[in-house]
């Protein structure tokens, strides 16, 4: 199993830069065809009443996201140029349907898929950030990259946040590419306590972290297992906390669907907003 087909999703040219040496790193590495994903949201910037101020506006925001598509093209292109790998440029211009919808569609066709953290600082991330809705929506392993890591895009240490769900196991296996190549894997498992105490981790229906290391040992995986109390800190504090040393997280992406809207889990939703290093999710 390898990584042949990488998509980034660019939208933001600050952090297109960084975004872009990490992929290109793993597209060197796995020899992997690069797509770069930049997706203009049109017609979601009209006003939908007459102002005519209100349209200038918007109409100079149009402007303005126009003009960096073309500056991200610009770098993608420079980045990828003369590389062993085949690099591919996609821009969209999206009308009536919502960009996050456009980026998982693209991205179900690829074996990775990367992108950035989102960044509430910036005035455009409640349209143009979504990682949480490409790692439940797009069906593929999403690898996140916060704007102020400093890891390798080939991690050495990588922290499996192991509870032996769907999710886990789905994020596990879709890691493999890099987990052969790390030189430490640990599986973290957090024993947490149900509503009447009993400890989950070890109820007998439950995959336990020494099988699943079994496993990855048929994949020349060595992995250690290191469990850790639940206590009263919150598993997503717990696994952000554990987890500074590595230099990737791979974990489930949880939540539920509740009217017409995905509700991320606790979890979730804390790794995402406090994640320091880059962490590959699976739903």
């Amino acid at each position: 199993m390898s990584y042949r087909t990488i998509l980034v999703h660019l939208n933001d040219s600050r952090r297109a830069g960084r975004l872009l040496s990490y992929s290109v790193a793993l597209a060197c590495a796995f020899e992997a065809r690069l797509t770069g994903l930049h997706v203009f949201p049109a017609l979601r910037l009209e006003s939908p009443i007459p102002l005519p101020v209100g349209n200038d506006v918007l109409g100079g925001l149009r402007w303005s996201i126009d003009e960096e598509g073309q500056h991200i093209k610009s770098l993608f292109e420079e980045m990828t140029a003369n590389e062993r790998f085949i690099g591919e440029w996609r821009s969209i211009r999206s009308e009536r349907v919502d960009p996050a919808k456009i980026v998982a569609a693209r991205a179900r066709a690829a074996d990775l898929v990367v992108t950035s953290k989102a960044d509430p600082a910036w005035d455009l991330s409640f349209l143009l950030d979504f990682p949480e809705r490409l790692a439940v929506e797009s069906g593929r392993p999403v690898l996140v990259i916060p704007d102020d890591s400093a890891v390798a895009a080939l991690p050495e240490r990588i922290v499996i946040a192991w509870n032996a769900s769907r999710e886990a196991t789905r994020a596990l296996f879709d890691a493999l590419p890099l987990l052969k190549r790390a030189r430490s894997v640990q599986l973290l498992t957090i024993d947490e306590y149900d509503h009447v105490g009993e400890s989950v981790l070890h109820r007998e229906e439950l995959l336990p972290a020494s099988a699943i290391a079994e496993t990855l040992s048929c994949h020349g995986i060595r992995a250690s297992i290191r469990e850790v109390k639940a206590g009263k800190t919150s598993t997503g504090e717990l696994l952000c906390a554990q987890a500074t040393e590595a230099d990737l997280l791979v974990m489930g992406a949880y939540g539920h669907a509740r009217l017409h809207e995905f509700v991320f889990g606790g979890t979730t939703r804390h790794v995402l907003r406090n994640m320091t290093i880059p962490v590959l999710f699976s739903h």
